[in-house]
């Protein structure tokens, strides 16, 4: 199987220079932890992730603290996390962008994207030679593939 088979199509892109918060609210209206991000060309640019917008959401000494396990001695208000959020709606999104994201041609092997699902990259872009997003791989998109296969047969 190759990765053209498990692809799923990307039906909304969103943009580089689109405000952070648009590409929030879509992540939070479809439930989605991670989303690949384009320029106005449709050519890939890298990932936002909700690990990363978790990072930006730390409060600043925080995120400067290597190592540190525990933080229960801050106590915040809701206000607090509120102003740091509205910081991140307005950033662009191009600076929360995971950019050493690991990619696929549509006529490699299946097992390339299984690999790097497998080493924790939840969601493989799918490029044509052109760095163009064609679509994304996932685990649902892999066995929804094989199942729909299984309902042809």
């Amino acid at each position: 199987m190759d990765c053209r088979a498990c692809m799923s199509p990307i039906a909304t892109l969103l943009y580089s220079d689109q405000a952070a918060g648009d590409v929030i609210d879509f992540m939070r209206t479809h439930h989605m932890e991670m989303v690949p991000i384009v320029d106005r060309d449709r050519k890939y640019v890298g990932l936002v992730t909700t690990e990363k917008l978790m990072r930006w959401l730390l409060p600043r000494s925080l995120g400067m603290m290597r190592g540190l396990k525990h933080a229960s001695y801050l106590r915040e208000s809701r206000d607090d996390l509120l102003a740091r959020m509205e910081v991140i709606r307005a950033t662009p999104v191009n600076e929360l962008i995971s950019k050493g994201v690991e990619s696929v041609h549509p006529d490699d092997a299946l097992a390339d994207a299984l690999k790097l699902i497998s080493d924790r990259q939840f969601v493989v872009p799918v490029l044509d030679d052109k760095g163009v997003l064609l679509g994304v791989i996932s685990y649902f998109s892999i066995m929804h593939a094989v199942e729909a296969g299984e309902d042809e047969s």
